[in-house]
């Protein structure tokens, strides 16, 4: 059964876009509309910063394919890591390696934390994010002696004391 307002609806609409039509002007007049000022057509519609929702970020932070996403955005890994928990998840994701080539400070914003940064330590890709940003991880074992232990015991610390003998020298001095 139709609605007794369909044709009626519908005719208003049709003699609606044809008044338009016929006067293009009106709807652009800016006398009629003084609210909208001529300079906000050349803004942006872009947001200066990502949203921070700590529920996106730890779903952000699960998702699989997050270094592409990285790659195309690398604010989006300053705004997960603003949460302890998706730092966390984060410091856990298999392809911790590719995400810190997109963002090279993902050393320094893992390690804020010290049970991040043990669990960043724990990690097989742990090399590769140690090696793009060094000063991370020595703020960390300067303030959490456990952390150079850990790393001792991570698969890759052969690659990691090759890549960078300084860390070798620093964690000799902390363990």
């Amino acid at each position: 059964m139709h609605s007794r307002w369909t044709i009626p609806g519908s005719l208003l609409i049709a003699v609606l876009s044809f008044h338009w039509a016929i006067y293009p002007g009106y709807a652009d007049d800016p006398q009629l509309r003084p609210g909208m000022s001529s300079t906000q057509g050349t803004k942006s519609i872009r947001p200066d910063r990502l949203r921070h929702d700590r529920k996106a970020a730890n779903a952000m932070a699960r998702y699989h394919w997050l270094d592409k996403a990285a790659q195309a955005d690398p604010h989006l890994i300053e705004s997960i890591t603003d949460f302890h928990s998706a730092a966390m998840i984060l410091a856990k994701h298999p392809r911790l390696g590719e995400i810190a080539e997109a963002d090279h400070y993902l050393c320094r914003r893992l390690t804020r934390w010290k049970s991040v940064a043990r669990t960043l330590a724990s990690n097989p890709q742990a090399d590769r994010v140690i090696s793009l940003d060094q000063e991370g991880i020595y703020r960390a074992i300067k303030n959490d002696r456990r952390l150079a232990k850990l790393l001792a015991r991570n698969p890759m610390f052969h690659r990691m004391i090759t890549e960078n003998p300084d860390l070798g020298r620093f964690l000799s001095t902390y363990m």
